[in-house]
C-alpha cells in the first residue's frame, strides 16, 4: 500500500468525533467602545505632556529685569552769607536748600539777630544773606539779582528779604498785600524777578507798574 493511501486511511473520519461546547468566561465589567477610546486618549495625551515636560519642551516664562533708576543730576545753588557769621563768603549748596542750610554752613555768631532771618525761605542762585547783630539796623536793600530789575531808585524795598512791615512802604502795598508777598515767597521760593509780583493775589498790572522803580529782588 502507498504512503499516501496509508494516510487518507488514517485521517477518514469515523462519525465518532463529537465537537464539545466549550463555554468562555463573560467579562463583569463591560466598557463601551468610546469610552474606552476615550480613556485610551487621555493616557495618551497624559504620556505625550509628561514626555514634553521632561525633555523641556515646555515655554520658559522670560526673565524680566528691572530697568534701570535714571539718575538724576541735582542742581546747585551759589549764595553769598555776609554779617554775624564765623565763615562768611560764597556757599554752594543743592538746589532747593533753604537759608537755615547756608546759614549751617556760615555758622552764626552768638550774637547774630536770627530771628529777623526767615529760615526757611528757598534760596535762589546769586542770593545774598545778611546776617545782622541783635539790635543792628536791617541790612540795605540788596542789588538785583541777574534778570530782575534795573535802575531801582535808592533805598528800593527787596521783595526777597524785606519783612511785611517793610513792605507796606511801597505804593498800594497795604498789610494784607504785604502779608500775600511774603506768604507767595515762603511758598514759592524768593521772586527770580519782579513781575512775578503778578502771581500775588492783590496786585495787578497797574499796582506792579506803580511799585515797579521801588523794588529790587
Amino acid at each position: 500500500m502507498k504512503a499516501i493511501d496509508r494516510i487518507q486511511d488514517l485521517t477518514r473520519p469515523t462519525g465518532e468525533e463529537d465537537l464539545l461546547a466549550v463555554r468562555y468566561p463573560q467579562p463583569r465589567v463591560t466598557v463601551p467602545v468610546k469610552q474606552a477610546a476615550a480613556a485610551v486618549g487621555l493616557v495618551l495625551a497624559l504620556v505625550v505632556a509628561w514626555a514634553l515636560l521632561r525633555g523641556g519642551g515646555g515655554t520658559a516664562e522670560p526673565a524680566w529685569e528691572p530697568a534701570a533708576a535714571p539718575t538724576e543730576v541735582a542742581g546747585v545753588v551759589v549764595v553769598s552769607v555776609v554779617g554775624e557769621v564765623e565763615n562768611p563768603g560764597l556757599v554752594t549748596l543743592n538746589d532747593g536748600a533753604r537759608v537755615a542750610d547756608a546759614l549751617q554752613v556760615a555758622r552764626p555768631l552768638p550774637g547774630a539777630d536770627l530771628i529777623a532771618l526767615n529760615q526757611a525761605q528757598l534760596l535762589v542762585d546769586g542770593q545774598q544773606i545778611h546776617v545782622t547783630a541783635i539790635g543792628a539796623a536791617p541790612p540795605p536793600a540788596a542789588a538785583p539779582a541777574p534778570g530782575g530789575a534795573t535802575g531801582a531808585a535808592a533805598g528800593a524795598v527787596s521783595l526777597n528779604a524785606a519783612t511785611a512791615q517793610e513792605l507796606t512802604a511801597l505804593p498800594g502795598v497795604g498789610a494784607a498785600t504785604a502779608a500775600a508777598i511774603v506768604a507767595h515767597r515762603e511758598a514759592n521760593g524768593p521772586f527770580r524777578s519782579v513781575d512775578g509780583l503778578l502771581d500775588v493775589k492783590g496786585i495787578g498790572p497797574a499796582k506792579l507798574e506803580a511799585m515797579r522803580a521801588q523794588v529790587v529782588l
